[in-house]
């Protein structure tokens, strides 16, 4: 039987109050680590600590405590991160600052995990557009985040939406990452759309726009590669080095909402 592992993007739903779990096929590899790890220049350093799972186990994915968990920035500052709960490590004094480069260091059972990122400069959202476009045989509602992108500096993003409907509860996270190779510079409205969108009248869409990294958005896009071929038996493109699963991305974050007429 293949085995897969599911991702948690426990960072995601920490920040947005949902989760969005991928399986990707393995071609019967074992357990491994997975390490997720985030720095913001707007909420407490985090990181998560977990082992990956078979395809049709639960989605409990096992957390893993004891490990020791440090992050330093390229001016020599050091941060460690406490176990807040089993397999959750934070730093509530550790605010990230556009233009540093954040070193992680994960020791754990003897063995040293690293990974470097640095946090880009931010790129402005400035305001959520609202179109209906054409999406098979139905007109479907999405959202076009608004920003200017600097021209000749190669940029990366990610963007997270969920729907917040009339009662007060939540949809799953959608997430989105593309670069600027193709539309350098100027005002991008590039759309989120989402294929089974069950957006209406009356909901309201909230948006998280990050400015991440190079290697950050290789290992987000190798993910998204992966899950559209699950039989694909590859990994995906991790920054963090010593043989585990998993990122570690230093990014900037906005949030802005918008309510459907």
């Amino acid at each position: 039987m293949k085995k897969y592992f599911g991702i948690t993007f426990f960072l995601i739903a920490a920040l947005t109050a949902c989760t969005k779990t991928i399986n990707v096929d393995l071609n019967n590899a074992p357990s491994q680590l997975v390490i997720e790890g985030i720095v913001t220049n707007k909420n407490s350093a985090q990181v998560n600590i977990s082992k990956s799972v078979t395809f049709g186990s639960s989605n409990d994915f096992p957390t893993v405590s004891g490990a020791t968990v440090k992050i330093t920035d390229n001016l020599n500052n050091n941060f460690s991160l406490i176990e807040t709960t089993p397999g959750f490590y934070s730093n509530s004094n550790l605010i990230g600052v556009p233009g540093r480069t954040y070193n992680l260091s994960v020791t754990l059972n003897g063995i040293n995990y690293t990974a470097s990122s640095t946090m880009p400069q931010q790129v402005n959202l400035d305001t959520l557009l609202l179109t209906k476009i054409p999406y098979f045989n139905k007109m479907i509602t999405v959202v076009q985040p608004q920003y200017t992108d600097p021209a000749g500096i190669a940029n990366y993003y990610s963007f997270i939406e969920t729907i917040e409907y009339p009662n007060k509860t939540f949809s799953a996270g959608f997430f989105f990452v593309w670069d600027d190779r193709f539309n350098d510079g100027g005002i991008s409205t590039r759309p989120l759309i989402v294929a089974d969108s069950t957006i209406s009248s009356g909901d309201t869409i909230n948006v998280e726009m990050r400015c991440i990294d190079k290697n950050v958005y290789r290992y987000y896009n190798s993910l998204s590669n992966l899950q559209q071929n699950s039989t694909t038996p590859e990994n995906p493109v991790s920054n963090i080095t010593g043989g585990c699963l998993g990122y570690f991305s230093a990014n900037t974050i906005q949030r802005k909402k918008v309510a459907i007429p």
